[in-house]
């Protein structure tokens, strides 16, 4: 059933002579919900927000009471940095002031985003939240052979401490497992098992090699060819946001 966001978005484009497209599947999870939220953005002609709906997106709190705005029409807001991060601070109209913090990235040759967000842009604020959303979850997993991702990570971004490393998979074995890092100090492992039914994986994250937590996530692409997930701490300013595509 839709929500009444996109009902009255289908009445709008019916309105204007336009038919409803059906909506992509958006596959997302966001470590907290009381800031912001991940999922699949409605149909709207709203200024500065059109799209067709079924793009991955996020609400803020404070801003519509969550309406979800598509990772795209953020960054015509501001473009990618040299990293391929959107930083993003209460930008926008009048109404739009105090969204927080946004960093994210698009993955490679997929519609899969990743990133984090605070309220006030410093990660010990209490409310930072990491998160991923994309379309086209992989629907069949190679059952056998080993696959190789190349991985990036935010936390706490700062525009020199992006986390980067390896994430090898065996499918065969339903493992996956590597790091990632940015410095000796900067650094998240995850060893996790892969669930071949829903195309997701979960297991034990390490961050800076002592503090014990968890990840999850899943894949995307035909043949599992980009992967996202999150990896989650008791102190929510560990938190990492991760994702790549196969070598």
């Amino acid at each position: 059933m839709m929500n009444k966001q996109t009902t009255l978005a289908a009445v709008l484009l019916a309105a204007l002579g336009v038919s409803a497209p059906a909506l992509a599947t958006v596959t997302a999870y966001g470590s907290y919900e009381e800031g912001v939220r991940v999922g699949p953005t409605a149909p709207t002609l709203v200024p500065g927000h059109e799209n067709p709906g079924g793009e991955p997106g996020i609400g803020v709190h404070n801003v519509a009471n969550f309406t979800i705005v598509s990772f795209a029409g953020l960054q015509n807001y501001v473009a990618p940095d040299r990293n391929n991060v959107t930083v993003l601070e209460s930008a926008g109209p009048e109404s739009h002031n105090d969204m927080g913090a946004f960093n994210f990235g698009k993955l490679a040759n997929a519609d899969v985003y990743i990133g984090e967000w605070s309220q006030t842009g410093n990660v010990a604020d209490g409310t930072h939240t990491v998160y991923y959303a994309g379309t086209d979850k992989t629907t069949t997993m190679p059952t056998n052979g080993r696959a190789s991702y190349r991985v990036a990570g935010i936390s706490g971004y700062n525009g020199n401490n992006l986390l980067t490393g390896t994430l090898n998979a065996n499918f065969a074995q339903n493992s996956l497992s590597g790091s990632m890092s940015s410095g000796w100090f900067n650094r998240l492992s995850i060893n996790a098992r892969i669930n071949s039914a829903d195309a997701s994986f979960a297991g034990s994250a390490t961050r800076n090699y002592i503090t014990s937590g968890q990840t999850q996530g899943h894949f995307f692409g035909n043949n599992a060819q980009s992967l996202a997930g999150v990896a989650t701490f008791n102190d929510r300013a560990n938190d990492v946001a991760f994702g790549g595509s196969r070598n």
